[in-house]
């Protein structure tokens, strides 16, 4: 995979966390508290971990101590985070060369444990881990009456990769 390969990617998840988070915005929360609460934790996990991994990547201590937050925050302020989380990994991804995707990185778990995976691993980890949790999230968001958005690959190629 090159560098082209995964900016798109990371452009699609852009994507797709987005429309998940409008379409969440519709659900009636009087009537669907719960499912509502448990969908943002959930974006809101994909956030954290993607911020985890933007750290392990480039050598940096991160401030999390746990794979979500105590607070959970609004669909607004998660569609802004989650959207410059990836603007981050677009850029970085951009300007990454054969060498720097096969580099082995070495990190700490957030419940201390070591690790170590290389940069492309990390990579497809971030964009296949927030595809995991959104379709739990388009489920939810079904069973509350809403129609989950078409967040698949080939609707993001032929509908916004201009």
């Amino acid at each position: 995979m090159n560098a082209d390969t995964i900016v798109t990617l990371f452009k699609f998840k852009r994507w797709a966390d987005a429309e998940t988070l409008r379409a969440m915005q519709k659900v009636d929360i009087l009537e669907n508290a719960k499912k509502h609460h448990l969908m943002l934790r959930l974006m809101n996990h994909i956030y954290v971990v993607d911020m985890i991994f933007r750290a392990n990547i480039t050598g940096q201590n991160h401030q999390y101590t746990a794979l979500n937050t105590p607070e959970t925050p609004s669909s607004d302020e998660l569609l802004l985070k989650m959207s410059e989380c990836a603007d981050w990994y677009i850029q970085h991804a951009g300007a990454m060369n054969a060498a720097d995707f096969q580099e082995t990185i070495k990190f700490r778990f957030v419940d201390g444990g070591f690790g170590e995976m290389k940069a492309m691993d990390m990579l497809n980890h971030v964009l296949f881990h927030g595809s995991y949790h959104r379709g739990a999230v388009g489920w939810m968001l079904s069973e509350t009456g809403i129609t989950p958005p078409k967040d698949v690959l080939t609707v993001f190629l032929r509908d916004h990769n201009h």
